[in-house]
């Protein structure tokens, strides 16, 4: 289990500095949306952190947490990112899955088990959608763009459109 937390973690922070790479470098103009990048990079980072840790951690609890939080995050931004950095993250979480499932029918207290990695998995599924909100509502339009526009949805709120005029965003919520 020691050696599949350290694989784990370091093919998700291979995957991450691949993608950070290609968005610096391969992609290009700039986005409306500054900070999407820095947080699903970070969010990378902290995933990977979660499944190192839950293989090294001396208390059971906290490592079935933690993996817990590394499974669902890898599965869910896998999904998300499927047609670009997801396949390899969704595989993560495959095996982090099936790693988790061994954990709790290993445990001793099953229902205590299962119910303390649904936790780490909720945390991990609202740190996500919590960051996406977020980070779709931080528009930046370039400093002196005459015109040009967008729209998105978030997750957990309702669409809205923006438009920007003389490097200024104007958005309207619908």
């Amino acid at each position: 289990m020691r050696r599949l937390g350290l694989i784990v973690a370091i093919l998700v922070l291979t995957v991450d500095a691949l993608y950070v790479w290609y968005i610096v470098f391969g992609q290009q103009g700039a986005s409306d949306l500054p900070l999407r990048v820095p947080f699903v990079a970070s969010y990378l980072v902290l995933i990977s952190v979660c499944a190192l840790l839950s293989s090294w951690l001396p208390d059971r609890t906290w490592r079935l947490a933690l993996l817990g939080a590394s499974t669902a995050g890898l599965l869910l931004v896998g999904f998300f990112a499927l047609m670009s950095i997801g396949l390899p993250l969704f595989v993560m979480g495959l095996v982090g899955a099936v790693a988790l499932a061994r954990q709790i029918s290993d445990a001793t207290l099953r229902r205590t088990a299962a119910a303390v990695s649904v936790a780490g998995m909720v945390a991990a599924i609202v740190v996500l959608l919590a960051g996406f909100e977020i980070t779709a509502r931080i528009i930046a339009c370039a400093p002196g763009a005459v015109s040009g526009s967008g729209s998105g949805s978030g997750f957990l709120s309702g669409s809205y459109t923006y438009t920007c005029q003389n490097g200024r965003a104007i958005v309207t919520w619908q």
